[in-house]
């Protein structure tokens, strides 16, 4: 009789993996990795614009706070305060600089009704653009960067604006400071908006990102580039004046979405990624642009045609609080950028408002 012996049932030992083998397993997770990256650097990008958006949500909430507290007037884009601590008037700037800028982001955080970091977008370099005057903290100057007067690393002025900045205002909500035609330059002046002259305010834009150059929202001079990262987008055209919103008399009527009777009309203005990639002084009008090329375009959209040329989209604030992603194309196309210049004195209706649709 044969005993069992359980030496007799062990496998035979297996040799290693051959060469052939690990090619084979190496070309196997090569592919995986090729196939999953782009889906993984999609979703981080998705993510980036998701933090992006709730940000600017959350920057939304605090205004509708400020609202309250302001008996409905929406604050200044930015103007000259006459002291350190910020303080104001329309009629009284001190024109000299010599306390810097105050922008609106200050009357938000300086109250306590959001983190200055909401003003930050994780795709921008270090969250966002400088601030103009950006103080003695050298981690808040970029490189090139001077401070108007060819100054860098200076400790004052510092302006009163959260020390990044990814959003821009809508100046025909959030005037600028030229509220005489001392300070305007021209014919037409600004004034306060009040929240009940919005007509459609789910569909009218408070703000939205920047382009994700800080650059492109500079001034280039001899010494450097100087941020402008204080200043709201107007996107209208005047039929008299073109990109000079304060250049005609204020009888004259009136306000168009891109620049009539040019054959680029039904883009507004609207320059490829290519040029405004390196581009500077887009929100000045010695440019000779139009602004809307300052409104960013690095967030992902499914407008694969446009996306080649002109890059991706935004987030947009309505003046509702809520937040929509957009091309700056649509933005302009389906008319969201409001129906009249609210924020300047005289005619300032928005004449072409039912005319739009590009097709891109």
């Amino acid at each position: 009789m044969v005993q069992y012996n359980p030496q007799n049932s062990r496998s035979p030992k297996r040799s290693a993996f051959s060469l052939l083998e690990l090619m084979v397993v190496i070309a196997i997770i090569a592919l995986l990795v090729a196939i999953l990256l782009p889906s993984l650097q999609s979703a981080r990008n998705h993510a980036k614009t998701t933090v992006c958006g709730t940000n600017l949500a959350s920057v939304g909430k605090a205004m509708a706070n400020y609202l309250f507290s302001s008996e409905s007037v929406y604050p200044v884009s930015y103007a000259y305060p006459i002291d350190k601590e910020g303080n104001w008037s329309p009629g009284n700037q001190s024109e000299a600089k010599e306390f810097g800028y105050v922008h609106w982001s200050h009357f938000m955080y300086d109250d306590g009704q959001v983190d200055d970091k909401s003003f930050q977008c994780p795709t921008m370099d270090h969250g966002g653009a400088p601030r103009t005057f950006p103080g003695p903290e050298l981690a808040n100057w970029e490189d090139e960067q001077v401070a108007p007067g060819g100054q860098r690393g200076t400790a004052e002025p510092m302006d009163k604006q959260a020390p990044r900045m990814s959003y821009t205002a809508n100046a025909v909500i959030m005037p600028r400071n030229k509220f005489n035609i001392t300070m305007s330059g021209g014919q037409r002046v600004n004034r306060f908006v009040r929240e009940n002259q919005i007509k459609h305010p789910g569909r009218t834009i408070l703000a939205t990102e920047f382009l994700d150059n800080w650059k492109a929202v500079g001034i280039r001079g001899s010494d450097g580039v100087e941020s402008r990262s204080h200043r709201p987008i107007n996107p209208f055209y005047h039929q008299g004046g073109g990109w000079n919103e304060y250049a005609t008399p204020p009888t004259n009527p009136g306000f168009v979405y891109g620049p009539p009777g040019q054959p680029d009309k039904t883009l507004y203005g609207l320059q490829t990624l290519e040029n405004v990639r390196d581009a500077t002084n887009l929100l000045d009008h010695t440019s000779g642009g139009a602004q809307i090329n300052a409104v960013g375009r690095h967030h992902p959209t499914a407008k694969s045609i446009y996306r080649k040329k002109y890059g991706g989209s935004a987030n947009f604030l309505f003046s509702d609080t809520h937040v929509e992603n957009m091309t700056v194309l649509d933005s302009m196309d389906q008319r969201k950028w409001g129906d009249a210049y609210y924020s300047l004195e005289g005619q300032n209706k928005v004449l072409n408002m039912g005319q739009g649709g590009s097709g891109q």
